[in-house]
């Protein structure tokens, strides 16, 4: 009897679990407000399009334990289909074999595919060697200068430093006002080597920043790195640029909207979070660059969401769907408005910049993207980007704690860096396109 029950209620229940739709898994590293803002976004995707697999929004942790756990899952045979990987890992997803071009899905499921839609700095950042969109921007930025206008004119200053020459100025004019800390930095590479660079309109690398080959090697012992990591060590050693340890809420956002310090460089997403301390004396500005160097776009940073091979024709349907969704206006508008990320259509971009002034954080940060001619800047694309960025802030703290110059300190990041591109080299040396 009892197993003629069990078959029975196997029976009954078999329509209700087959007709139960697998969700269709997206991976993304935000957690906190920015997080809490993708969750929404996922359900009200979901309500929006009942016809399809549902979408499974799962929080992964950071960026890099996104992308740990995403490779790990890949080779175990069950990855999500949708995954968001931070800008570093770009050129790694590009070889790796794992992904499938954005461009090609939406083309294959019959959605709108415009890749020319998006702003040209961040399709050109995510776009492969023949021009085909290989992931979706998602959670964009760019570098910004903040300041505060009422410090500033305390101390004497009256607009914020547009070069590194008034940016020094500005420091020691801040000093001799009393204030403890002019400027405070995480020593972020992003910032003072990478998005330096693109303001100055200087390569960090060969071969077209790496977008031309495998063979691209550092080259920012040259130029006029060398001479802002210099800066960089003086500014800290007077204590008028100061470590974002040593303040009193240990992270550089929070001590710059407490008005503990003056200057603040910094993402543009960094925004809400300083907007949500309500102070209204910031000004938002370009990051600087030095005399003699036209300023030039910066780059985006960021994350960007990467389709994995392996799934099935209905959970790339509503991963396409889900991508257009992202895509509507409406929607780009509301997550810039609520998390700090740039928009990355045109078409947003063109309705935010007509509903905000010049001097916001997003209008600012779309100007910085491109060139007074429109142009953008080369992207940086080579391998192991992560570790560069470690070993240029091992390097930067041996010098700052005086155990070399930062002369020997860029010498040793070009020297380490280097030996990673040729162990690069020689693991994709065979792939054919990047």
């Amino acid at each position: 009897m009892r197993v003629l029950l069990a078959v029975f209620l196997a029976l009954l229940l078999r329509p209700v679990m087959a007709g139960a739709a697998e969700p269709v898994e997206f991976w993304y590293g935000h957690s906190g407000a920015a997080g809490a803002v993708i969750e929404r976004l996922c359900s009200h995707f979901n309500a929006s399009h009942p016809g399809l697999r549902p979408l499974r929004c799962v929080a992964q942790g950071s960026y890099e334990q996104t992308l740990q756990k995403t490779v790990a899952a890949y080779r175990a045979g069950n990855s999500p289909a949708l995954v968001e990987i931070y800008d570093v890992a770009t050129l790694d997803m590009l070889l790796g074999g794992a992904s499938m071009a954005v461009q090609q899905v939406m083309t294959e499921q019959h959605q709108q595919n415009a890749p020319h839609d998006f702003l040209p700095a961040v399709q050109r950042y995510y776009a492969d060697r023949d021009g085909q969109l290989a992931a979706q921007p998602f959670a964009v930025s760019t570098a910004v200068l903040y300041s505060h206008r009422a410090t500033l004119a305390a101390a004497g200053i009256s607009e914020p430093p547009a070069t590194w020459e008034a940016f020094d100025a500005a420091l020691q004019a801040l000093k001799r006002h009393g204030l403890t800390c002019p400027a405070v930095t995480d020593f972020n590479p992003w910032i003072w080597l990478e998005q330096s660079s693109a303001a100055m309109g200087v390569p960090v690398a060969s071969a077209a920043n790496g977008t031309e080959g495998l063979h691209a090697r550092y080259r920012f012992d040259s130029g006029p790195h060398p001479r802002l990591l210099a800066d960089l060590a003086r500014w800290v050693a007077q204590g008028s640029l100061v470590n974002q340890a040593a303040t009193r809420s240990g992270r550089q956002e929070l001590a710059f909207a407490a008005g503990d310090c003056a200057l603040l460089l910094s993402s543009t997403g960094a925004w809400n979070l300083l907007a949500s301390g309500q102070i209204d004396d910031v000004v938002i500005s370009p990051i600087p660059v030095y005399q003699g160097f036209p300023r030039q776009a910066t780059v985006i940073g960021g994350a960007a969401l990467w389709v994995l091979r392996g799934q099935s024709p209905e959970a790339y349907a509503t991963v396409a769907a889900f991508l257009a969704y992202l895509r509507q206006p409406a929607v780009q508008i509301s997550f810039s408005r609520q998390t700090g990320y740039l928009p990355v259509t045109q078409q947003a971009a063109a309705l935010i910049l007509a509903s905000q002034p010049s001097d916001s954080a997003v209008a600012v940060g779309l100007s910085s993207l491109r060139r007074a001619d429109g142009q953008t800047s080369t992207p940086l694309r080579t391998g192991f980007l992560t570790r560069l960025r470690l070993i240029w802030t091992q390097e930067l703290q041996n010098a700052l704690a005086r155990h070399s110059s930062t002369d020997v300190a860029v010498q040793q990041i070009v020297e380490r860096g280097n030996d990673l591109l040729t162990t690069f080299e020689e693991t994709y040396r065979y792939v054919p396109t990047l």
